[in-house]
């Protein structure tokens, strides 16, 4: 027998023809008398639309349509609240909001087609502040949405205030997170095609290829049925690309002009009017005993939704109360509201407000240990929730490496011993280290997302001449998902990943899926690939079986009859049923139902399979006469079981560091009345190889989950979560200053350094 394919650091399987350029991307597909598209954009905030006019774009040589709100009338819709529109109807309510669209035969004669458009709008008053928005007397953005409040949150569990009656010691915090531009390699495009028959072939990509269908069908006013949707490769999304009004434009477009268009953004339209990580403002406050033990925790969390809605409703009810279920607070209670304001609309992002929440959370923590004389690794290994345990919220611990995780980042940095070197009372002018310290979890999976079901299926295709085609519901994004399931079906069925052909999802041909997203990418369809590699082989040994006349059982990738006479390879079995069956290929299906529990109307339940933890220390170098910081050193210490890949885990680890670096020192989407000041990688600094600590060590401990693939479970988003957090406590190790915001910039730094009283944005309330 071969030595098995899980555990091997193979390179992806598409990584040739990344290399040479032979992906296609969106962008370089084409149709036949294709089309390109432009939209017109609001040049104000927020205002009423009087009047378009679009004779003079009509009249560019090349255009073949031009359409309004007008022409694209339907029920407000949207994935969480029907707040969405294809194009504005009454209302602008942000700079670039989607006015109009222009097909035409060149991208040169759409733009300037679009730029003719005559736009005329009663500019009404605008608010670009979420606190702001929530005051008396504000502009009204939504006239339906009183207050200006999207959707909020509330949350309770166990007896707070007897919680808090029983701590010793109170502290409260206040921390905010700023807005983030996902900064994906490839900017966002679509292309749609309208068919005779009613019917819309989109090319997206999709995280949620079957909920995308729904919110896009019901933009588009047909049944899901006459939506096709084929998920290209994927340059990149980190949460960005879920649902976009982009295909609904063009679709509409298509339908007018009578041919495919395709709509694709340059990288400053792309930033300038993106969907970024929303920004979440912070109230905590936790009770503990003098022994370290959390008693009670409350939480008020206010949130930008921006002028609609994506999915930043469930990445703010995921910062509200997903931490719980990391640490046992005993009691807790938390509400969130999102906000409404002017500016570009908000979604989720890679670590999905679990990694802003975990930012205050992770500092307060390590405040404690300060205050209490407790040391931080045992403060968190006291407090942090076991396997076995069942969470507050009804999350079952299947499988925790956790304490092997902070013993091992503990060993490996040195992090007890060689943390607090600094006299923070000498003078300034130095340069200082510091070393900082934090954990996380994550989901894998969530049963929520989607109403009607959880879990994947897998569809797999096995012709006469031995090959071996593989369907699925969730899409690669470029993160490696396609090798990884080739892995998991080559160890089952005794071939090379090569020989596996993972196809990208196409709703005519793959089966319907919750998607990818939630880190359900390798737990779940992992899960249903081996289910879909088992049916294979037990099709193929009954046909064997029945061939023979004997009985038989698979061995090292080949069928053996029972008394050993006879054998057959996985080719040679295939050829000879494809043969008996006059060519029909060999079609096995597998299907994974996961044990969770939809969280009920109280968010009690197990929403996921399998929960995956990390550790993560930073050793950061702080310039106290500019308040510029690095990372020196890192170590990211994980559990997340069986390592199927551990390259493209390595990668996912490292990648996952480097935007938490970005995030925790350079990265803010600069709005000034609600125009992206710093839409280019020019001025929006996204981390280089500069800015990577010379050192890092990635480790992952041995570990098994019992409802993963081969034992393995998620990785992708966990890997963020403790990274902002690690950083800013190695700074306040380094100089003594609590970072209570993001990004912690060197202006920041520098101004709390050499304020005579510093900040303490973590208070102990006194009793």
């Amino acid at each position: 027998m071969t030595e098995p394919w899980v555990g091997r650091p193979i390179p992806q399987i598409d990584m040739t023809d990344k290399l040479r350029g032979a992906t296609r991307y969106i962008a370089d597909l084409s149709l036949p008398r294709m089309l390109h598209g432009a939209i017109v954009r609001s040049p104000v905030a927020h205002g009423r639309i009087r009047h378009v006019d679009v004779s003079r774009a009509l009249r560019v040589p090349g255009v073949r349509a031009v359409i309004t709100g007008a022409d694209v009338r339907a029920p407000a819709f949207g994935p969480y609240v029907p707040d969405w529109e294809v194009l504005a109807q009454d209302k602008v309510r942000f700079v670039g909001d989607d006015v109009a669209a222009v097909a035409a035969t060149t991208p040169e004669a759409a733009r300037e087609a679009a730029d003719l458009v005559e736009v005329e709008i009663e500019e009404l008053p605008a608010v670009f502040d979420a606190v702001e928005a929530l005051e008396p007397g504000a502009p009204l953005i939504w006239e339906q949405r009183l207050g200006n409040i999207a959707t909020t949150f509330e949350i309770a569990r166990n007896d707070v205030e007897r919680g808090f009656g029983r701590a010793d010691h109170v502290f409260e915090a206040d921390f905010s997170t700023s807005r983030i531009y996902h900064g994906y390699l490839e900017p966002i495009a679509t292309l749609a095609e309208y068919h005779d028959n009613g019917a819309y072939t989109l090319h997206v990509p999709t995280h949620i290829p079957l909920r995308a269908r729904l919110v896009y069908a019901r933009g588009l006013g047909v049944d899901t049925s006459r939506i096709r949707l084929i998920v290209p490769p994927i340059g990149g999304s980190f949460g960005a690309k879920y649902e976009m009004t982009v295909p609904l434009v063009a679709a509409a477009l298509s339908r007018a002009a009578g041919a495919p268009v395709r709509l694709a953004f340059d990288r400053e339209e792309d930033a300038a009017v993106n969907h970024p990580r929303p920004p979440f403002v912070f109230h905590h406050r936790v009770g503990v005993r003098d022994d370290g033990t959390f008693v009670a925790r409350t939480t008020d969390v206010v949130g930008t939704a921006g002028a609609r809605t994506f999915w930043s409703p469930t990445v703010l009810a995921t910062a509200v109360h997903r931490v719980d279920s990391l640490y046992d607070f005993g009691a807790m209670a938390g509400t969130g509201r999102l906000v409404y304001t002017n500016e570009s609309p908000t979604t989720c992002m890679r670590g999905f407000g679990n990694a802003e929440s975990l930012f205050g959370i992770e500092q307060v923590i390590d405040e404690i240990s300060d205050r209490l004389g407790i040391d931080p690794v045992e403060l968190r290994r006291h407090n942090a929730v076991r396997e076995g345990q069942t969470t507050m919220h009804g999350w079952k611990i299947s499988s925790s490496r956790l304490p092997e995780c902070l013993d091992r980042a503990q060993k490996l940095s040195g992090y007890s011993e060689r943390r607090r070197r600094t006299d923070w009372s000498a003078p300034r002018g130095d340069t200082r280290r510091g070393m900082g310290l934090a954990i996380a979890h994550h989901v894998s999976g969530y049963s929520a997302i989607h109403a009607d079901f959880d879990g994947s299926s897998a569809i797999m295709r096995l012709g006469l001449d031995g090959s071996i085609t593989v369907f699925v519901g969730e899409p690669d994004l470029g993160q490696g998902h396609r090798t990884v399931l080739a892995q998991l079906a080559a160890d089952r069925l005794g071939v090379e990943p090569a020989d596996v052909d993972v196809r990208g999802v196409d709703s005519a041909l793959s089966p319907d899926s919750v998607g990818t997203l939630a880190s359900r990418g390798t737990t779940m369809a992992g899960m249903a690939v081996l289910a879909a590699a088992d049916d294979a082989r037990d099709k193929l040994a009954a046909f064997q079986a029945q061939r023979w006349g004997a009985g038989v059982e698979w061995s090292g990738g080949c069928v053996v009859s029972a008394d050993g006479a006879r054998d057959a390879t996985l080719r040679e079995a295939l050829k000879a049923y494809g043969d008996a069956n006059c060519g029909l290929p060999l079609l096995a299906q597998g299907v994974h139902r996961p044990p969770t529990v939809k969280p009920d109307a109280d968010k009690y339940g197990n929403p996921s399979a399998a929960y995956p933890f990390a550790v993560h220390v930073a050793e950061v170098e702080v310039d106290t006469a500019t308040g510029q910081a690095r990372v020196t050193r890192y170590w990211a210490v994980h559990d997340s079981g069986t390592i199927i890949n551990p390259s493209t885990a390595r990668g996912q680890v490292v990648g996952a560091v480097a935007q938490g670096i970005g995030w925790a020192f350079l990265e803010d989407v600069d709005l000034r009345d609600g125009v992206m000041r710093n839409a280019n990688f020019l001025d929006y600094r996204i981390p280089g190889a500069g800015d990577m600590p010379p050192e890092m060590t990635v480790e992952f401990v041995a570990g098994h989950e019992p409802n993963g693939p081969m034992g393995a479970k998620s990785l992708g988003e966990v890997a963020i979560n403790p990274v902002t957090a690690a950083i800013a406590n190695a700074v306040y190790d380094a100089v003594g200053v609590r970072c209570a915001a993001l990004p912690m910039t060197p202006e920041r730094l520098w101004a709390a350094m050499h304020d005579d009283v510093r900040p303490a944005p973590i208070t102990e309330v006194t009793r």
